[in-house]
């Protein structure tokens, strides 16, 4: 119900509501504990002062008690009643009251009717009883032998009392007011300073959701170095960084599309121009001219191929199951050793002694292996050489398939780019040998479905090398699977 009253007024006013109240409520609560803190202590005041006034008098009832008693006790009166004993006491007050009234210390503003005497045993000497009374104790010899007390005082107090505590009353009410007052202040300079922060991060949203990407501003809440200081910070950076994957989603896209009518264009011009060189009589269909039109079908169709694998293997869903690298490099290895003799190539399989074991889709890693094996017997010359090797990092808790191949190499400015889309060294050289430009994009995607890495460099062979990184699997995930 709150949040949708909230709903009805502006962001700022929002803010201003939400702070100013939790510091006014904040206020009021304080306020409202200092004065009940006040009162209490006000009170505890009040009943002190009456309970010194009440001292002399406690004082004059020991005095006389003592006195009585001792002269019981030296005419031998070894027992006497209570009443009779505190009636005596009374007699003797009002005797040297009336005789000698110096000698009896007693407040003149301080009227016996208010007072209530009662023994320990609950004999009340005189007075009624009085709830919630200002009490002190009355001693003889160390011991107390009765309570005297007194009514609180309720309504009118001492003069210099009231004044004081209209003081206090005041300096809380201007100290309340003071403070109610720089809390709705600074609420509302938050309340603006935030409310120009979500403005700016509704202006990039809106951009970006208009499709201009490269409309970046860092708000205020941004420093120099680019780091968030706080919340609102930390959603403008990842707006930013949302916009920046948008625009390079979008620059790929539409790289992607070039590249694809790139690539269909080439073989569908040679296809389109020998037709019309056979219907306008310039060339004679032959042999050679069907396996020219033959070769260009070939790449249309692997490259139309290709791009559905890449489809597949980035939408699919992969079926995960415990697998033993060394058993599939083994047999991927017994596989391609037809091609590789047939190219003028000797391939060896460095592997391990036992089970090797990981969490993949058997179907799509043996795709990925096999196409960076295919690529090494397309591109590498003869005679040559082709190794797969298999390294354990137990520590880190990761398993390596290092494929590399003898010459010819890869420039260093352009090993990064391998594993883009139809990105090629040599594009004429790639066309001769039927390549698409997406064998390499397609094992790193799969690679990264499979949580590894894949990474180029140098071979020391002379040619390319091809590290695949993936994590091993738990000996407790192999039993439960």
């Amino acid at each position: 119900m709150v949040s949708f009253w909230l709903q009805r007024f502006s962001t700022r006013t929002q803010f201003f509501i939400a702070i100013a109240g939790t510091g006014i409520f904040l206020v009021a609560v304080v306020l409202l504990g200092v004065r009940s803190y006040f009162l209490s202590n006000f009170t505890n005041y009040i009943a002190e002062q009456e309970q010194q006034r009440l001292q002399p008098v406690a004082a004059v009832f020991s005095e006389y008690y003592s006195n009585l008693v001792e002269q019981l006790s030296n005419r031998g009166v070894a027992q006497i009643d209570e009443a009779e004993l505190w009636r005596m006491v009374l007699t003797n007050i009002q005797r040297d009251l009336l005789i000698n009234p110096s000698r009896v210390n007693l407040d003149p503003a301080l009227s016996f009717s208010e007072l209530n005497l009662e023994t320990l045993g609950g004999y009340r000497v005189f007075g009624v009883a009085i709830e919630d009374p200002v009490s002190v104790a009355v001693l003889s010899n160390g011991a107390i032998i009765a309570t005297l007390s007194t009514v609180m005082p309720r309504g009118q107090m001492q003069p210099i009392d009231a004044v004081f505590s209209q003081q206090q009353e005041k300096a809380l009410l201007w100290a309340g007011g003071f403070a109610l007052a720089v809390a709705a202040l600074v609420a509302w300079l938050l309340a603006i300073q935030l409310r120009k922060r979500l403005l700016l991060l509704r202006q990039n949203t809106q951009e970006i959701a208009a499709g201009n990407y490269q409309y970046f501003k860092q708000g205020k809440s941004l420093t120099e170095n680019g780091t968030a200081n706080d919340d609102i910070g930390e959603l403008s950076l990842a707006i930013n960084s949302l916009a920046e994957t948008l625009a390079n989603t979008e620059n790929n896209r539409r790289q992607f599309m070039a590249d694809i009518a790139h690539e269909l264009r080439t073989p569908l011009t040679i296809l389109k121009g020998e037709l019309e060189a056979v219907e306008d009589d310039i060339r004679t269909p032959s042999k050679e001219f069907c396996q020219l039109l033959l070769q260009q079908t070939d790449q249309l169709n692997h490259l139309v191929q290709d791009l559905q694998s890449l489809a597949q293997v980035e939408t699919m869903q992969y079926q995960w199951q415990p697998l033993d690298l060394n058993q599939l490099l083994v047999r991927i290895a017994q596989q391609i050793e037809t091609q590789t003799e047939a190219a003028g190539l000797n391939i060896v399989y460095r592997g391990l002694a036992n089970p090797v074991w990981v969490q993949a889709d058997s179907n799509r890693l043996q795709q990925a292996l096999m196409n960076l094996l295919q690529n090494s017997v397309r591109y590498t010359k003869a005679p040559g050489s082709i190794a797969i090797e298999l390294q354990l990092d137990t520590a880190a808790k990761n398993v390596y398939i290092i494929i590399e191949d003898s010459a010819p190499g890869v420039s260093a400015e352009h090993i990064p780019h391998l594993f883009e889309r139809f990105y090629r060294i040599d594009a004429h050289r790639q066309r001769a040998t039927g390549g698409s430009g997406l064998g390499l994009a397609i094992v790193a995607q799969i690679i990264r479905a499979h949580s590894g890495t894949v990474q180029a460099k140098p071979s020391e062979m002379g040619g390319l090398s091809i590290q695949l990184k993936l994590p091993l699997l738990a000996k407790n995930e192999i039993q439960q699977n």
